[in-house]
């Protein structure tokens, strides 16, 4: 079989550098995405079949739309939790989803934290959190010590966005979620085993090293 790696990092590239990306739009609603992740993540949503997802980072809504559909067909009654610093962009077809609740707060917070064991406490079981808020190291890090304590094994973890800094674009951005993730290792080896199976499925993704099963409690 040829090497088909450098094909897949030059679409990267184009994909990204074309911002092909920022155009998406789910049931008219914007959703800045690769679509080889969309896909992973329902495919992951249909195995799991998770009670509870949780999204850092929502802008106008299209991803917490996106997952509150696919929750309603896999686990009617299910919920997704959207947390942004600011809720002034969101689309009115996701505000109004009753499978969203909104969150206006910043995802590193204690209240985020608190506010996600309580919905635990309602809805038992595995659970799914994708970080794709503040792409600097600092804050992605703390996002992640934010969720030790409200993770348990068995839930998947998304970083996105590790794709930046030169992972393969945005060379020079300076650190940001691959640092952060690599700095994580570091401190907790033992948290999370690396899906890297699914994180390669399509050929590439915009989470390198983010996609993560939680292994021990926090």
């Amino acid at each position: 079989m040829p090497d088909l790696s450098n094909a897949a990092a030059d679409y990267h590239r184009w994909y990204y550098d074309s911002q092909v990306w920022m155009s998406m739009t789910y049931r008219g609603v914007p959703i800045q995405k690769w679509l080889g992740d969309l896909w992973n993540y329902q495919e992951i949503i249909c195995w799991l079949e998770p009670q509870l997802v949780v999204e850092f980072g929502s802008l106008c809504g299209g991803s917490a739309l996106y997952f509150a559909d696919l929750l309603s067909r896999v686990r009617p009654g299910s919920v997704v939790l959207a947390v942004d610093v600011s809720l002034n962009r969101l689309h009115e077809r996701a505000r109004q989803h009753a499978g969203i609740q909104w969150m206006q707060a910043d995802s590193a917070s204690p209240l985020v934290a608190e506010r996600i064991r309580s919905l635990r406490g309602e809805r038992p079981g595995p659970a799914f959190f994708i970080v794709d808020s503040d792409h600097s190291k600092g804050h992605v890090l703390a996002e992640l010590e934010n969720l030790r304590d409200v993770t348990e094994p068995g839930d998947y973890v998304i970083v996105e966005d590790g794709n930046i800094n030169g992972h393969p674009v945005l060379p020079g951005w300076g650190e940001g979620p691959y640092e952060a993730l690599t700095e994580y290792f570091l401190l907790h080896p033992d948290d999370y085993r690396e899906d890297t199976e699914r994180e390669m499925k399509f050929g590439f993704t915009f989470a390198p090293r983010g996609f993560l099963v939680r292994q021990v409690a926090g």
